[in-house]
């Protein structure tokens, strides 16, 4: 009697091919908010469901084509098409931020969500000493590889752990995402992420709009946005953060600081602790610039995983976003 194949575990492939290869990669998954309509049928500006961004995704990105310059009437757009492999739904739906129970938005993958993957790091903060942080209220200490350890020494609501770039000389244009990693050891809530550029003012700020944003304590919490490039009209004014299944909401404000031509310039973190003594811990907090791959069509293999098959659309080239 023939022996039956074992199913493999996708979830576990995907994490052991990721030592190996780069095409295994940690994306963004995004579905756009869904808008109120009047009685005419049209959307309106307010929201009726929230986005869905839920970071740190575990995928196989196949590349078939990344990059195919085309011009259009609109401008010049860079498309390609890649196949992305997910765990099957049933294994997806049992990641925190997935699950049913957690997050009722979610039932499955539809077409035209999008898969947010980085297509090149533009500035990584150093996590290898404790240097360039400065501030107040607050000891920094670095395990000298990928943690940056806070332990806050008073009671106060204005820890602000800020790291200096401008000694790099960094582009501003290239950066279109922000994230970063942070976990502590005690209560600790996490008030706003402030970005510099140009000039030594706040020029973006990520405020967390439900104040009871505690940093978790077991789980490292991924936090990845828009980052402001290209034009101050730009990212939109609202972003999310996912906590087990809760969505938090992110105002993105831009200031008359902000000037997408000059250099990044500084990266702060305001936190508030009722306690001295508790821990934030940083890492892996970087800019880079991102490839958005909409899902066009899915292959769903039930019992093993799902294939998505997805097309890249994006804007003017660089040089050209720079001169207009």
């Amino acid at each position: 009697m023939a022996q039956k194949l074992q199913k493999f575990n996708m979830g576990n492939i995907l994490k052991r091919v990721g030592y190996i290869t780069g095409q295994s990669r940690k994306i963004v998954y995004y579905r756009p908010p869904i808008y109120e309509r009047d009685a005419y049928g049209v959307e309106t500006s307010t929201v009726d469901t929230n986005e869905i961004l839920i970071p740190n995704v575990q995928a196989y990105m196949r590349n078939i084509l990344e990059k195919d310059y085309v011009i259009q009437r609109a401008g010049h757009n860079i498309i390609g098409q890649s196949r992305v492999y997910l765990p099957n739904l049933t294994t997806l739906k049992n990641f925190p931020n997935f699950n049913q129970n957690n997050n009722i938005l979610f039932n499955e993958i539809e077409g035209f969500d999008k898969l947010v993957d980085v297509d090149r790091v533009v500035y990584q903060i150093s996590t290898l000493s404790s240097t360039n942080w400065s501030g107040t209220s607050y000891v920094p200490t670095s395990d000298g590889d990928e943690i940056v350890t806070f332990t806050i020494n008073t009671s106060t609501s204005a820890v602000v752990p800020t790291y200096d770039i401008s000694t790099s000389a960094q582009n501003t244009l290239e950066a279109n995402r922000f994230m970063f990693q942070v976990k502590a050891s005690g209560a600790v809530v996490l008030n706003n992420v402030k970005t510099y550029n140009g000039g030594y003012a706040a020029s973006q700020s990520a405020t967390y709009n439900n104040s009871t944003l505690t940093i978790p304590t077991n789980n490292w919490l991924t936090i990845d946005y828009p980052f402001a490039s290209g034009t101050v009209t730009h990212p939109a004014s609202t972003s999310s953060v996912y906590l087990s299944g809760t969505r938090y909401g992110v105002d993105i404000a831009l200031s008359g600081a902000f000037d997408y031509k000059g250099d990044l310039n500084l990266f702060s973190l305001d936190v508030s602790s009722s306690a001295s003594g508790n821990k934030v811990y940083l890492r892996a907090a970087k800019y880079y610039k991102s490839i958005e791959w909409n899902v066009h069509s899915i292959n769903d293999y039930n019992d093993e995983f799902m294939v998505l098959n997805c097309v890249r659309t994006a804007g003017k080239r660089e040089s050209r976003r720079r001169a207009y």
